[in-house]
């Protein structure tokens, strides 16, 4: 007789047949080859601010060296240090960058390998409790779908933080289960690395490890599990959260003493972070959330998420009811709490993709299991196979086409970026106003300098040097270029809209 934790363990990833592990397989390569022409795209596309940001930092740490207590963004003046997250995904792809490959190419690399392996955790926890046709669907939508097509290879730190923080789930419910201290290692170290690298996405995934937890103290009992949970939490979401306050401490002092970079304090993005009491109860801002989800992942009316929360009234086995309701949570908790980060930015769900894929799969295959006519496992996995085809084509056909479109090309730079990088000499320093803090600007001028984001220097030019810089580039036209620079340093307009020579003296 196997112990109920026993049973636990010996599930479909370790006794499954070969046919599922490579079915699974077949699908990760197959999302892995239709997005190797992405890796050449630029970075000129949709939140190409969020994304030249990442590649930008790559890039100086392949020409300066690799320093993650040093945040290397040259818009801020000579010598930018700007921390936010700790840039460990960013010294990852400045390796790349050094054996040759582009910024942008190593970044999207990177974020390839990053989506990839959170599609194989993905499959591993869903194998454990809801068995394959589940793993193998939920697999499917998010490699197809047209939300993981876009984002699936973009130059950003999120599927890196995500995967970490799956991994900390997997690994810290083996420990739950087995006890092993090798899952508690891994465990421990994904849960910090996973808050450092992105404190916004990490929480929301406890909620799935609770949820292992729970099942974990059913079937094994609480005096027999204690131990092992309490340990696992201290050690993997306990630590993971003291490590971010430090580094949120640490960057929030590096930021505070330059006046460019302030505004970039945790204190001061409080309310860009979690949004306002006014903003949460604008029933627009959650349609725009909800919007998002519909078009780009589960379809009109929510229909298999609603169907996957059905699922935990009413699926068949309590640990499936429990660990679905563990998905549904990590999905509805980064909404929730980062308020006003998922109502701005569209690419924020993809801390919560690979749950709203799960729960997806877990709702639709229970639905289907309950129509009359569909028996045996291959009429389940026929019907399965159909209901996610339509789903895909369907979205990707529809409200989801400018997402298709954008994974099958992308934009060459153009504007402001490129009339700076043809009109100053290499190696030159810009003065850029009007143009808020988007490194997209300098990125693709191949330039270092200094943005303004207000309607003057303030007293940036007692510790910056104004002979420091050759240009000043305008977005605004209404914006005076000598509120901008200190006295005696003029401005001469150039045959170049919006471009200045910058004159000492």
């Amino acid at each position: 007789m196997t112990n109920p934790v026993q049973r636990l363990v010996t599930g479909p990833i370790v006794s499954g047949p070969v046919v599922t592990r490579l079915v699974i397989a077949s699908i990760v390569l197959l999302g892995t080859v239709i997005r190797v022409p992405q890796l050449f795209h630029t970075l000129f596309e949709p939140h190409s601010f969020r994304q030249t940001q990442t590649a930008f930092i790559a890039k100086q740490y392949a020409l300066n060296g690799i320093d993650v207590l040093t945040t290397p963004l040259p818009v801020f003046g000579t010598g930018s240090n700007v921390p936010m997250e700790f840039p460990l995904f960013q010294a990852i792809a400045s390796l790349g960058v050094s054996a040759g490959l582009t910024p942008d190419g190593a970044s999207r690399l990177l974020g390839l390998l990053a989506f990839q392996a959170t599609a194989v955790l993905l499959a591993v926890l869903l194998l454990r409790r809801h068995g394959r046709v589940v793993a193998i669907m939920a697999v499917g939508l998010f490699e197809l779908l047209p939300f993981g097509l876009f984002w699936g290879a973009a130059s950003l730190i999120d599927f890196f933080a995500v995967s970490l923080a799956m991994l900390m789930v997997y690994a810290l419910g083996r420990w739950f289960e087995r006890g092993s201290p090798w899952f508690l290692v891994i465990g421990a170290i994904a849960s910090v690395l996973a808050f450092l690298v992105k404190a916004t996405t990490a929480p929301a995934w406890g909620f799935l490890l609770l949820a292992i937890a729970v099942i974990v103290v059913r079937e094994a009992g609480w005096r027999a599990s204690r131990r092992r949970i309490v340990v696992g939490m201290l050690l993997g979401p306990g630590a993971g959260l003291i490590a971010a306050v430090a580094w949120t401490a640490f960057a929030d002092s590096v930021k505070s003493r330059n006046e460019l970079t302030v505004f970039l304090t945790s204190s001061a993005l409080r309310e860009w972070n979690f949004g306002t009491i006014p903003q949460r109860l604008e029933l627009s801002n959650y349609l725009s959330v909800v919007g998002r989800v519909t078009n780009e992942i589960v379809g009109p009316l929510l229909v298999p998420l609603i169907l996957g929360v059905a699922g935990t009234l009413l699926l068949r086995g309590r640990g499936q009811r429990i660990d679905t309701l563990g998905w549904i949570l990590a999905a509805a908790s980064g909404p929730l709490v980062f308020f006003n980060l998922y109502v701005i930015h569209s690419y924020y769900l993809i801390a919560i993709y690979p749950a709203l894929t799960a729960v997806c799969a877990i709702g639709i295959v229970w639905a289907i299991r309950l129509i009359p006519g569909v028996r045996g496992r291959w009429a389940t996995v026929a019907v399965s196979a159909l209901t996610a085809t339509a789903l895909i084509v369907g979205l990707g056909a529809t409200s989801g086409r400018s997402s298709v479109q954008g994974f099958l090309s992308s934009p060459p730079p153009s504007g402001p970026a490129i009339d700076i990088r043809d009109n100053t000499e290499k190696g030159s320093r810009i003065i850029v106003i009007g143009c808020d803090w988007d490194p997209t600007y300098l990125y693709y001028a191949q330039r270092e300098g200094l943005m303004f984001r207000g309607v003057d220097a303030g007293s940036v030019w007692e510790t910056q040097s104004a002979a420091d810089y050759d240009y000043l580039f305008r977005c605004a036209p209404t914006l005076d270029p000598l509120s901008f620079l200190p006295v005696g340093v003029s401005a001469e307009e150039s045959p170049i809209p919006g471009l200045f020579v910058v004159r000492s003296g």
